[in-house]
């Protein structure tokens, strides 16, 4: 008896054996896996990596790293839709990784370049109000997130982006480009007959610099066009503090 006990409790460590050598060889091989996918994103052999990634997921669903790796191939790939899949899925397993973090900002400012390229406004405006909640400093996000507005004749909310902006850059080149996007939508609402976009747009883009005789003329239109006259007359009256003989800013004054 005691020796078929014996025998039977051997039995069972050789079977607990058995199964932890061969979970920890299963560790191993997508260990091994993963660092080959690595070294292939590395070398920018996208196709090839994407193979050893569904690999993995075959055997572990939820290894966060074969969701991050995916994602990296994919922005290689510049598809876009697949990588802000794979991103999103890597940081919902691994909400507190860093790295899954910056690979679904990398996505998302990918996805909204191409969107505003393609002049896909309202797919570029989503993806970067998401970038921008999600790396609030980056200035860059809200000023493609003012184009994306200002794409889709959306004044008031690209005016509020892109004075955001403004106030979070510190770079010269960065305030400029966000600046201009003010004046540009600006005019370009003003020639649409989107009198009050304009004014809200120019009116953010005279507080930058209110010096700017043009701009000054431009707001003042805007403001006629909207009903709003005494804060035309002001913007006129501004102008000719700059300009004596601006001859726009003469007629709305002297001429009505």
């Amino acid at each position: 008896m005691r020796a078929r006990r014996a025998l039977a409790a051997v039995l069972v460590l050789i079977v607990a054996l058995t199964a932890g050598c061969a979970t920890m060889s299963l560790m191993e091989s997508i260990e091994s896996l993963l660092r080959q996918i690595r070294e292939l994103i590395d070398a920018r052999r996208y196709d090839e990596a994407l193979t050893k990634v569904a690999d993995v997921l075959r055997r572990e669903p939820t290894q966060w790293k074969a969701y991050l790796y995916g994602a990296q191939a994919y922005i290689g790939k510049a598809d876009w839709g697949q990588a802000l899949a794979s991103a999103r899925k890597a940081l919902e397993l691994a909400p507190r990784e860093t790295e899954a973090l910056t690979t679904l900002g990398e996505s998302l400012y990918g996805a909204g370049t191409d969107a505003l390229q393609r002049r896909a406004y309202r797919d570029a405006a989503g993806h970067f109000v998401e970038y921008v909640k999600l790396r609030p400093a980056d200035v860059r996000g809200y000023l493609n997130a003012g184009r994306a507005h200002l794409g889709q004749e959306r004044w008031a909310e690209a005016g509020r982006m892109l004075v955001d902006g403004l106030g979070r850059a510190s770079d010269p080149a960065a305030r400029s480009q966000l600046a201009q996007s003010l004046i540009e939508g600006g005019r370009q609402a003003l020639a649409k007959g989107e009198h009050r976009g304009a004014a809200t747009l120019l009116g953010e883009y005279v507080r930058q610099d209110p010096r700017n005789v043009s701009a000054l003329v431009d707001l003042g239109k805007a403001y006629w066009g909207a009903g709003e006259r005494g804060q035309a007359l002001d913007a006129f009256r501004q102008v000719l503090e700059l300009a004596p003989g601006n001859p726009e800013a003469r007629r709305f004054l002297f001429n009505q």
